[in-house]
């Protein structure tokens, strides 16, 4: 009896761990597309094989739980020096253009340029997305989560974020320096956060399965079952 109600417990404990993985949130912003009509993202269709993506203008990047979370970085294409930093408990990550290239791309989705891993805290996440560039005189302003102003031709810098995938365990963000012209294509910088689970790298948010409840509940009855034996 007693063996039963330790591996219904032990069941119960594993089973909730995996459903409280950390996801992302977006706070505020406008739903949208990128590229603009008429552009073309080169990261999307270089690295992802696909022209476009959807998601949120000017939104701000949550996270639920503390978590540690992959930093991705899978490539640009853009005329100024662009950077992207994050910090976490245990330091800042960067990520940099290289310079004296115009464009550079991961070989595919599978196999980022490089990453990082951050622990970081719940709440807005402390990253930005900083620029060289100089526009009619005026450096370029860096784009930073709490402050990335929506999308606006000719307007500040900025980064669109698109989920990778429904549980919202991965987010994307495209970079727009507003450089060319204000190209508005968003493929100036391009990163993915994702959150790891187990420290094998892999982001992967498990929900509680209901065959898990069932399991633990017909253990739970066994184990009453046994106990009224015994006393009778």
């Amino acid at each position: 009896m007693k063996k039963s109600f330790f591996l219904a417990g032990a069941l119960i404990v594993a089973l909730s761990t995996a459903a409280s993985a950390a996801t992302f949130s977006v706070i505020g912003g406008t739903a949208g597309t990128i590229p603009e009509a008429g552009q073309t993202n080169e990261v999307l269709i270089n690295v992802f094989g696909t022209p476009s993506a959807a998601g949120y203008f000017g939104g701000q990047i949550s996270l639920d739980m503390d978590a540690d979370i992959e930093v991705a970085f899978f490539g640009y294409e853009a005329g100024f020096t662009n950077t992207f930093e994050i910090t976490g408990t245990g330091g800042t990550e960067t990520f940099s253009t290289t310079s004296g290239l115009g464009a550079l791309y991961a070989a595919n989705a599978a196999t980022p340029i490089s990453t990082a891993t951050v622990s970081a805290t719940s709440g807005l996440l402390n990253f930005r997305f900083t620029s060289n560039g100089v526009i009619g005189g005026n450096p370029v302003a860096d784009a930073i989560n709490g402050f990335n102003p929506d999308n606006v031709v000719g307007g500040a810098s900025n980064f669109f974020a698109s989920f990778a995938r429904g549980d919202k365990g991965s987010v994307f963000l495209f970079f727009d320096d507003t450089g060319a012209g204000d190209d508005d294509n968003h493929d100036d910088f391009v990163v993915r956060l994702s959150v790891k689970a187990g420290g094998d790298g892999e982001p992967s948010p498990v929900p509680l399965p209901a065959g898990g409840l069932l399991l633990v509940g017909g253990l739970g009855v066994l184990a009453a079952a046994r106990r009224r034996k015994t006393k009778s």
